[in-house]
């Protein structure tokens, strides 16, 4: 401690610090939630992908041209490029791709 700090002070910015470490996993949390909401649903969300490699170290990237990507996370979607994979990573219930080994949930639940 400084000389112009008393232990209160210390004990305040320690609580502030734990109170933003747990707002912080809150948060993180609810974003795991929704995550693998989709998922309970029955649509991939992509969380995985291969990219183009010569030669190809798994069997999927047979099927990709340079530059594309292929979901490793279920559905076997080819994106086009990072930025087409990067968009359905972000929003995958923009073009929802349904999981081919259980039917998806009906919309709206």
């Amino acid at each position: 401690m400084y000389a112009d700090e008393n232990s209160s002070d210390e004990l305040e910015a320690i609580y502030a610090e734990r109170r933003d470490v747990d707002l912080e996993m809150a948060q993180m949390h609810a974003e795991a939630d929704a995550w693998h909401a989709v998922r309970d649903r029955g649509y991939c969300n992509h969380g995985s992908a291969l990219g183009y490699l010569n030669p190809p170290a798994f069997e999927a990237q047979k099927l990709l041209k340079p530059g594309q990507l292929i979901c490793n996370a279920g559905c076997g979607t080819i994106f086009a490029d990072d930025a087409d994979w990067y968009a359905q990573l972000d929003d995958p219930m923009a073009n929802p791709v349904p999981l081919p080994v259980r039917a998806p949930a009906p919309a709206g639940v």
